[in-house]
């Protein structure tokens, strides 16, 4: 756990790192169908859709934000460069 009260850099850098460590764990030694199934109906989210998810609230924030460059999404290649939330889509199940 990163601390809670660090400067902006700690913060910037621990976050992401506990948040990808604890979505490791969470789909380690599940196999593709599994992290392909929707967590509980009505809901598709996925796990893999989550990974997915979080990969690009990353390089959104990292590539977007911070340099901003105008990118398309990584799992959405025909996406809105634009949009806001890029990457929901993949939490659909049965998204690639």
């Amino acid at each position: 756990m990163p601390p809670l009260a660090a400067d902006e850099r700690t913060t910037s850098e621990g976050w992401p790192d506990f948040y990808r460590a604890t979505l490791a764990l969470k789909c380690a030694e599940l196999s593709e169908t599994q992290l392909r199934t929707a967590s509980a109906t009505p809901s598709a989210l996925t796990l893999l859709g989550l990974v997915q998810h979080l990969s690009e609230v990353e390089r959104n924030w990292f590539r977007r934000v911070w340099a901003g460059e105008r990118i398309r999404p990584i799992h959405e290649p025909d996406g809105d460069p634009s949009a806001p939330d890029g990457g929901f889509a993949a939490l659909r199940a049965g998204h690639p």
